[in-house]
């Protein structure tokens, strides 16, 4: 089983409409590798990201870079005693346009690394995924690239929001599940476009290569667009699953839970041969979630992060529990696309494990289906963070 046409699509699409002008576009790839000579296992991250990109085609606009907005006629007032200094903005916020290549890795030493292009520098094709933009490339089968930085280029330009260094890739991969249908509202679409994808190839971290395995890659691939980004955001997902029951690995099955949208949480579920779908898009009769995150202190491993959700409809239950230690945790920040400085910080781990339980209503009984252990999960918590004026 490969990628639909419609996953296909989403995958390739590009921001139209009025969504060139104002709104935001990420395709993203996610998978582990193993590092040659120590076998440590890491989770990588690669994202082509459009952010207003035809508010300036042909001027990447960067919201976090410095602009000085202070006139001679403000100075002339400060001096002649008639303005205090206090009441001048000296910095003008702008609102950003871009397309940007973000890649990293996650884990205990996580790196963000961020390459910044013009809409116009963007080759594409409007029949598959075959785009180039700079060193990189994605098709609907490869993935290749390389952005390096300096240490003089980063502390020169905070704005990049990227660590100095170099991440290097070169990966084929290939869709096995996808569930097209993960939310489709006003607020933006999220599409779960590889729920369960293989990877393989290499990837060079600052000079350090790691060896990407298909049968221990555990990949993902989604597409989020819309106008902006969910003011909270919340993200699991795996394919690493063994079941507490019989013991073996489930080999066919995957899930990845977003949102938060219409204050509610879409998960889409592969279980072996069962494919069950919450999607946030429907009527607020058809299901409920309750969902929280939370720290705790469990164990020697110190502090955790939990994630704890529970889907209820008449025919399903299904309760998601996982943990991720905080020293793990990555804090990454997204722009918004409404610029003045809005962004989301998210906070994203790469070792979640945890527990999945899938219920079949029977009447007025539960009939556990399946009880599973979750390992190597991508979990993802966020929040709208706003500038003080």
């Amino acid at each position: 089983m490969g990628a639909s046409k419609k996953s296909l699509a989403a995958n390739r699409y590009i921001l139209s409409g009025s969504l060139k002008k104002k709104g935001i576009s990420i395709l993203r790839f996610v998978f582990n590798g193993i590092e040659k000579g120590t076998g440590v296992e890491r989770k990588f991250f690669i994202e082509l990201v459009m952010l207003n990109p035809w508010l300036s085609p042909s001027e990447t606009v960067l919201g976090f870079k410095s602009r000085v907005n202070v006139s001679a006629e403000d100075l002339q007032n400060v001096l002649a005693g008639t303005v205090s200094a206090h009441e001048i903005k000296t910095e003008k916020f702008v609102t950003p346009s871009y397309v940007a290549i973000r890649v990293g890795i996650l884990g205990v030493g996580a790196k963000q690394f961020c390459e910044y292009h013009i809409i116009k520098d963007l080759k594409c094709s409007q029949r598959s995924l075959d785009m180039e933009l700079g060193r990189c490339a994605f098709t609907e089968d490869k993935i290749s690239g390389m952005i390096t930085y300096s240490p003089t280029e980063i502390r020169e330009h905070p704005e990049y929001m990227s660590d100095d260094g170099s991440f290097e890739w070169d990966l084929r991969y290939d869709i096995r599940q996808d569930l097209f249908n993960g939310y489709n509202g006003r607020e933006g679409h999220w599409s779960p476009t590889g729920i369960k994808t293989v990877f393989a190839g290499s990837v060079i971290v600052d000079g350090r290569e790691y060896n990407v395995i298909p049968k221990s890659s555990f990949g993902y691939v989604d597409k989020f667009w819309g106008e902006t980004l969910p003011e909270s955001w919340i993200h699991l997902s795996a394919s690493h699953l063994t079941s507490i029951i019989t013991g073996r690995i489930l080999e066919d099955s995957s899930f990845a839970i977003q949102g938060i949208f219409n204050d509610r949480l879409s998960l889409v579920l592969k279980i072996e041969d069962k494919e069950i779908v919450f999607s946030a898009d429907s009527s607020k009769r058809s299901y409920t979630t309750v969902w929280d995150c939370s720290s705790i202190v469990s164990d020697d491993s110190g502090e955790k992060l939990h994630w704890s959700v529970s889907f209820h409809n008449k025919n399903y239950v299904v309760d998601v529990d996982v943990f991720c230690v905080t020293s793990n945790l990555f804090v990454r920040t997204w722009e918004l696309p409404e610029g003045q400085r809005k962004v989301l910080k998210v906070l994203a781990g790469s070792s979640g494990v945890g527990e999945l339980r899938v219920y079949k209503r029977i009447k007025k009984n539960l009939e556990l289906i399946e009880h599973a252990h979750i390992a190597s999960s991508l979990c993802e918590f966020g929040q709208l963070e706003v500038p003080e004026n």
